[in-house]
């Protein structure tokens, strides 16, 4: 094996990418519970975030709200007011064209400037005159007179128990001034109790809405309610009753969702609630209460609006954060709540919304699944953050249109299956890069183990090659011969010699045949071609590797027999052959005749020697027998071609 080719075990295999897949999935399926169990509470601050980005329709002029501010108090004196002042308010508003006046502030108590009060506070006045006082009408019969005679619409609040406003109630509040038809949604706010105004100052109102709602955990006002049941019966939200009183319509009906009240038509919740789409509450038209008073204000000025009427002087308004706004006076979230009613809109989640977000998470999920082990990682990367980016879109476009598509869903299992698989995927491939790492250190070793040995070999070699050329020069210069044929000779032996070179050179890269080695290699040490050498054997083809290795032990033998056997003399004989036997193995043998008898002692511990048994052994698998005979040296070689 090349070292520069990475063994298969240390690359990730079809188990480790098996691994990989199913905790990816099982990543994927956990995100999608945790996702499914969290609920609306994972997307709310999404949501929140359109509320501040996606563009909000213009804010109405249908609807102008009036503030007891701070300068107001400074002029007319501190909270609160004298009916007097309350009834002038009113009356200066109807006025100026109103066609609905909600009063957004509660008045549980008696006026404190009540003539009978007056009369017992001031006891040093003449009887006579205390009677005239007391005789006067109350501040709260007077505002209720005005009250009754224009189209207001009054507050009422629901009391929960345990709550501050869970107040001892001496007497049932008046029913609602509204009617219903239809079937209310079926999860309505229940309130047991509600604070509500004078009972002389809550007759006379044309309608009565309930102002509060439930606020979210985290104290947040996204949504104020059409219809809640307040001690006892079904009350309307304050924003719709302003609408209905504002289009004359006697009737609330809830159908289809939808909750309706002369022409204006909004969708609910099963909760009878309306999700509010805020917009920015200072674009609301807004009068302070004080410039009223002071006249010199256009007589149109409300004309075919409705007006409400709210406090938001500091310490004593109804403050509440929202969406788009940390703090906001109550009074404008109404405000944009009546806005919402009449345009018909408000956040809905359509019935297909779930399907589609899931279905689009099942494909995400599959998407990652099978994709992630095939693609690059900035491609993947790449790929989320498009799809990611693209359901954002795709919700911020929804929301637009007052729907709520979550894309959590869409986006989250399917990331959540991405990166446990990118993730797991660099893990098994830092492992497969340690395994790399130690099996090519392991290659390096041997390698160099190899190249330590080839040195001992190489250097063996050349001194082999030396003795050979030496011996062949010896047995060359012969006193019979002649010096020219003493010449010839040596220079044909050598050319042989480098025939056998080039050979191991070949067989290096190619296969070769047994029997092309054996001549080529015994070539230089025949003196006279076939008189030295009997070689007899069928086609044996060997790869490369075992035709190096078998071509060095020939040579080794053969320098053998030229220095201390069968060629050291002049009637030495070497047979060599091969034959096949059982298991596809080759029997070599070499068989040295007519030369010196040789000991033990002379094939025992040579280079040379260790080379034909232990190189061959370890190269080749095979069988190596050196056996020294009184007639020479006779070598057995099992091994397998192949």
């Amino acid at each position: 094996m090349s070292q520069f080719e990475p063994p298969p075990a240390a690359l990730p295999g079809p188990a480790a990418h098996r691994r990989i897949r199913v905790l990816g999935l099982a990543a994927g399926l956990v995100v999608a519970v945790l996702v499914a169990l969290g609920g609306a509470s994972l997307s709310q601050p999404l949501y929140d975030l359109f509320q501040g980005v996606v563009p909000t329709p213009d804010v109405s002029r249908r609807v102008h709200v009036v503030v007891v501010d701070a300068e107001s108090l400074r002029e007319v004196g501190g909270w609160p007011w004298s009916r007097f002042y309350m009834a002038r308010l009113v009356e200066e508003i109807a006025e100026r064209g109103a066609v609905a006046i909600g009063i957004d502030v509660l008045l549980p108590e008696r006026d404190r400037s009540d003539p009978a009060d007056f009369a017992r506070l001031y006891a040093e006045l003449p009887p006579a005159a205390a009677g005239q006082v007391a005789r006067l009408p109350s501040m709260d019969a007077v505002f209720a007179r005005v009250v009754g005679r224009n189209p207001v619409v009054l507050a009422r609040a629901g009391v929960r128990p345990g709550s501050f406003d869970d107040l001892e109630q001496t007497q049932a509040p008046l029913p609602p001034a509204a009617h219903f038809e239809g079937a209310p949604p079926p999860r309505l706010l229940v309130f047991p109790k509600v604070v509500a105004n004078l009972p002389i100052i809550d007759g006379a109102g044309m309608g009565h809405g309930l102002v509060n709602g439930d606020r979210d955990p985290d104290g947040v006002v996204r949504r104020v309610p059409l219809a809640a049941r307040a001690a006892g019966p079904v009350t309307p939200g304050f924003a719709l009753e302003l609408v209905r009183v504002a289009q004359r319509a006697h009737t609330i009906a809830f159908r289809n969702g939808e909750v309706c009240a002369g022409r204006a038509c909004v969708p609910s919740g099963p909760d009878g609630q309306l999700v509010l789409r805020f917009g920015d509450w200072r674009e609301t038209p807004t009068t302070s209460a004080v410039n009223l008073m002071r006249q010199g204000m256009p007589a149109d000025l409300f004309k075919g609006q409705i007006v409400i009427v709210g406090v938001t002087s500091a310490g004593i308004a109804d403050v509440a954060g929202t969406p788009r706004a940390r703090a906001v006076s109550g009074v404008f979230v109404q405000a944009q709540a009546v806005d919402a009613i009449l345009r018909g809109s408000g956040l809905t989640r359509p019935v297909w919304a779930p399907i589609l977000e899931w279905s689009l998470a099942v494909a995400g999920v599959l998407t990652a699944w099978l994709g992630v082990p095939r693609a690059l990682m900035r491609t993947v990367i790449a790929a989320a953050l498009l799809l990611a980016a693209a359901a954002l879109a795709g919700s911020a476009l929804a929301f637009s249109g007052d729907l709520l598509v979550d894309p959590i869903p869409m986006i989250a299992p399917g990331a959540a299956t991405a990166a446990a698989m990118l993730v797991l995927l660099v893990i098994e491939g830092r492992r497969a890069e340690a395994r790399l790492e130690a099996a090519l250190e392991g290659e390096r070793r041997i390698a160099e183990r190899r190249q330590t040995q080839l040195v001992n070999e190489l250097n063996h070699r050349v001194k082999n090659t030396l003795a050979t050329v030496q011996s062949m020069a010896v047995q060359t210069m012969r006193p019979h011969r002649t010096p020219e044929e003493a010449r010839d000779a040596f220079v044909e032996r050598l050319m042989a010699l480098n025939a056998a070179h080039n050979l191991l050179n070949e067989v290096h890269w190619g296969a070769a045949d047994l029997g092309t080695i054996v001549r080529t290699v015994v070539a230089p040490y025949d003196d006279i071609p076939g008189a030295r050498f009997r070689i007899d054997g069928p086609p044996v083809p060997m790869q490369a590797s075992h035709a190096l290795a078998f071509a060095l032990a020939l040579q080794e033998l053969g320098s053998n027999a030229l220095k201390f056997g069968a060629l050291s003399t002049p009637t030495g004989r070497i047979r060599i052959s091969w034959r096949a036997i059982d298991g596809g193995r080759i029997e070599f043998r070499w068989v040295e005749t007519g030369g010196p008898a040789l000991a033990e002692a002379t094939v025992g511990g040579g280079f040379g020697t260790r080379l034909i048994r232990q190189g061959l052994a370890r190269d080749l698998g095979g069988e190596v027998r050196l056996m020294p005979r009184p007639t020479g040296l006779t070598c057995e070689i099992v091994f397998r071609p192949d």
